[in-house]
């Protein structure tokens, strides 16, 4: 066994020893969901992680609420019925329910004991979020509370980076709000606005004004896609594609010497004159202007307008120095939340963004954060999880 695998494991051990010290009546779900989350964490040998036979993979389709069709692969143990079950969600990935991390983790958590169902987003191929992804979600939920393996009364979602604030917003729907038992969601935003406003600015805002803050040229990349594929006239969709084609927010130089903003409709312009602002001060001014003519395009991904809904418990875990989605983001959605319904939110170092993190072997950070950081981890993950566990304990 190499060295990294080895402190690995030291991580995994010490966290065991504390579920086996703080929720000895919980061992054997404790072993388990650490044995499924420790599936994800680099340089951790399979072999010894599989507690339990694997689970049996079905891949279904189904029509969206908005008559889309999508599919969707069901991880179910063998020989269970009644289980608790969760919806997982991605981030904008191209690989979509096929991404390997994904994999590994709905395999995980099914041999933990859960029926996990991992859908495709509409559009995802494209770098791009639709408001009818909400409705999606509300759809592949109701699909698998109807699932024979399932206990309709234990069923949440887990979701990633913009798949955690998809989740929030369609927890919050009338469909399903009432259904819904837990949220639990990494790295995700509170606001589109404020994802304006780091990609345009490269500043994130405070109590006490802005701070500098760089997201990676990914999160230009999706929020362009997203904005822009919802103007409304195709001519102006393709000419803001043309102008906007960089990695980043610069207008492209040789495109823009044949450009006339002037020329573009009304919904166009407003998103053009947003997405070349610098002056953080200008951004919410810009963006009410966006919001006014192309009603429900921040509103319908936005958790911040659907928040005071969620009768659900929210559990929310952040990178401190997520490069994606800053660290404030979960923040405002815990301080919305206010503890009604139950809230927890867990910042941690030992995360990118929504992946964990390859340890450092060097004994002051393995020991002074790593291993501190990976028992948080750990604890995070059982109290989500646990919660659909009790729920038929106390119905």
């Amino acid at each position: 066994m190499g060295l990294s695998r080895f402190f690995v494991l030291a991580g995994i051990v010490l966290g065991l020893l504390g579920f086996v010290w703080v929720v000895r009546d919980q061992v054997g779900f404790g072993v388990r969901v650490a044995a499924a989350l420790a599936k994800v964490v680099p340089g951790s040998p399979s072999s010894v992680l599989e507690l339990g036979p694997a689970p049996r993979v079905t891949t279904i389709g189904y029509i969206t609420r908005d008559g889309y069709e999508l599919e969707a692969d069901v991880y179910e143990p063998v020989g269970f019925d009644r289980l608790p079950a969760v919806v997982l969600v991605n981030g904008v990935e191209p690989e979509g329910r096929k991404y390997s991390g994904l994999v590994e983790l709905a395999d995980g958590l099914s041999r933990a004991g859960f029926v996990v169902l991992v859908p495709d987003a509409l559009d995802y191929a494209n770098y791009r979020v639709l408001p009818q992804d909400i409705g999606a979600l509300v759809r592949g939920f109701q699909i698998l509370q109807g699932r024979k393996t399932v206990d309709m009364d234990r069923v949440g979602f887990v979701g990633f980076s913009m798949g955690g604030s998809l989740a929030m917003v369609a927890a919050a729907d009338p469909e399903i709000v009432d259904e819904v038992q837990m949220v639990a969601a990494v790295g995700s935003y509170f606001s589109l606005e404020a994802m304006i406003q780091a990609v345009t600015t490269k500043t994130v805002r405070t109590p006490n004004g802005y701070e500098f803050y760089e997201p990676d040229d990914y999160v230009w990349l999706i929020t362009r896609n997203t904005l822009v594929s919802q103007v409304r006239d195709a001519d102006d969709r393709s000419e803001l594609f043309r102008i906007f084609s960089l990695p980043s927010p610069q207008p492209n130089p040789e495109a823009i010497h044949t450009f006339d903003p002037q020329g573009l409709g009304e919904q166009a312009r407003s998103v053009y004159v947003m997405l070349t602002n610098r002056e953080p001060d200008s951004v919410r001014p810009l963006v009410s202007k966006v919001r006014e003519l192309m009603p429900g395009v921040f509103e319908s991904i936005s958790p911040k307008y659907h928040l005071d809904r969620i009768t659900a418990s929210i559990s929310l875990l952040h990178d401190r120095n997520d490069p994606y989605v800053p660290v404030q983001e979960s923040g405002r959605t815990f301080k919305m939340v206010g503890g009604s319904p139950p809230a927890r939110l867990e910042i941690l170092d030992v995360v990118q963004h929504a992946e964990l993190a390859a340890p450092d072997l060097s004994p002051p950070v393995l020991f002074g954060s790593y291993i501190p950081g990976m028992w948080k981890l750990f604890r995070f993950v059982f109290d989500s999880l646990h919660g659909l566990v009790e729920v038929r304990a106390t119905a």
